[in-house]
């Protein structure tokens, strides 16, 4: 018997992969690629289309198709509310069903609400796979609670529910956006949370020797800017300078603001490269939607994460590392703990760290199971 084959839809750029989404696309597609699955995607061109990012998706996928984006993205003010209708592009859909015709496919995997149409050109001998990403019902009004103008991708509860009722199956970043979908009467929903395994040995930086060196990688999107403005402004206020070079890398650096302690490096090429050069990883949040990759990724690396309940969420349940309240006081706990030649205080973050890492590799395998179990079964 031939292996499953899966037509994935994105208009993600997946290479290089210097965003969380698109690292969580790539969680995907690792996992379907390890079960043996032939792959092939349809990238929807919304962020543009170049010989590097040809090769790099040639080397990921069997097939390539690129699919230039008409959608219309309307947004509909001063609600700020967007129909699934205004952001869908017909065309992915009759692309996607024209190579099923060809190739034949037993899942078609997309992401994003919007994008839940293409289901409709499938019949029920395909499994049908949404990764939602986030919860976008009401996703305006979070943006407004924050004094920001909402941006990008917000619908009402009817919208999304309707569209999550075209798959099979729905994909849950976050414990809690999975319950809240099954409160909303859904019984399709399936969490799947962002992990990477771990790549790196925890261990105790030399305290005494030199400053404690904390880093941030983000890219520039609006909560990233605004958490790590307000972190510089919290720095500024301060009557003591604060003593611990902070290293920012990724798209948030340009908007940073020049302050001393704070080295900016711009795009980082291989993510190790920056994690090998911290001790500590702080996320500031200040809100914001969605699992917080960044908060993840650096116990991958061996680095501990401290962070605010917003840079938190979705992980509480099986965090043991500090969370503070706010910038403010992720600061003060940073000095009050770590400066001075003791390294107590970061041994205990390492062991908070590492059994953290434990906690959500755990709960990640236990999901990754059970999406194979299930799969399994619609496949037979």
């Amino acid at each position: 018997m031939s292996a499953p084959r899966v037509l994935l839809v994105t208009f993600n750029r997946l290479a290089p992969a210097d965003q969380g989404n698109a690292r969580r696309i790539l969680q995907l597609v690792g996992f379907y690629r390890k079960k043996g699955y032939e792959i092939d995607l349809v990238y929807h061109n919304e962020e543009g289309f170049d010989p590097a990012l040809a090769n790099a998706l040639h080397l990921l996928f069997s097939r390539v198709v690129v699919v230039k984006s008409s959608a219309p993205k309307h947004i509909r003010q001063p609600e700020h509310i967007c129909r699934i209708d205004d952001w869908y592009d017909p065309a992915i859909g009759q692309m996607c069903q024209h190579l099923h015709r060809l190739h034949g496919y037993q899942i078609v995997h997309v992401n994003y609400v919007w994008y839940a149409p293409i289901f409709q050109h499938f019949g029920p001998d395909v499994i049908k796979v949404l990764d939602t990403h986030d919860v976008f019902a009401d996703r305006a009004d979070k943006y407004k609670r924050a004094g920001m103008l909402p941006q990008w991708f917000s619908t009402s509860r009817a919208e999304e529910d309707a569209a999550i009722r075209l798959a099979d199956a729905a994909l849950a970043i976050q414990k809690e956006e999975a319950a809240e979908m099954v409160e909303r009467g859904h019984q399709n929903i399936l969490y799947f949370p962002y992990v990477e395994l771990a790549s790196r040995d925890f261990t105790s930086p030399e305290i005494g020797r030199r400053p404690l060196t904390l880093g941030y990688l983000g890219s520039g999107n609006d909560w990233n800017i605004l958490s790590m403005r307000e972190l510089v402004a919290q720095m500024r206020r301060r009557k003591e300078r604060f003593p611990f070079p902070i290293i920012v890398a990724g798209g948030v650096s340009k908007h940073v603001r020049e302050t001393p302690g704070i080295i900016k490096l711009g795009f980082v090429k291989e993510l190790h490269t920056f994690y090998d050069a911290i001790d500590v990883a702080i996320n500031p949040m200040v809100g914001g939607t969605g699992l917080k990759i960044k908060t993840v990724e650096p116990l991958r690396y061996g680095k501990p994460v401290i962070t605010t309940p917003s840079g938190a969420q979705g992980l509480t349940h099986l965090w043991q590392q500090p969370i503070l309240k706010d910038a403010e006081e992720l600061l003060s706990y940073l000095v009050e703990h770590f400066n001075g030649p003791n390294s107590t205080g970061i041994k205990q973050l390492i062991a908070q760290a590492q059994a953290t890492r434990e906690a959500l590799e755990a709960e990640y395998l236990a999901q990754v199971d059970r999406f194979s179990r299930w799969l399994k079964h619609r496949l037979n």
